[in-house]
């Protein structure tokens, strides 16, 4: 399976492409650090699952993954935060995310990223 992912903290984006990398299934097409950047290439990328976190400066993941669903309905967005924020998490449901994990939870990285790209929902 094809993950994008998007962080704009260059080391946890790095650490990130190591860990699921590291998976036989997944490959890490991109890896990219802004909101602006994913809108202008996910249409070149179409990943399978797009990794993001919320928080980025400039345009947010959820301004982000707004925009992206315009465009591709079916995209399936994971949201990586260090914000356990029932804002967040409403947020992220109603523009159509597909999960909602915490940074902290390294382990469950790439089980929720598989979880997502079968079609289930992650929020935890």
């Amino acid at each position: 399976m094809k993950v994008v992912i998007v962080d704009d903290d260059k080391l946890v984006a790095m650490s990130l492409k190591t860990i699921i990398g590291s998976e036989e299934d997944c490959e890490v097409v991109a890896v990219l650090n802004s909101g602006e950047e994913i809108v202008r290439e996910y249409g070149k990328l179409l990943p399978d699952v797009l990794l993001m976190d919320i928080r980025m400066q400039g345009m947010t993941g959820i301004d982000a993954g707004r925009e992206i669903l315009k465009e591709h309905s079916d995209a399936k967005i994971l949201y990586l935060t260090t914000f356990n924020d029932g804002e967040y998490i409403q947020n992220a449901l109603m523009m159509g995310a597909k999960g909602y994990i915490i940074k902290q939870d390294f382990e469950g990285i790439v089980p929720s990223i598989k979880a997502v790209y079968l079609g289930q929902t992650v929020f935890g």
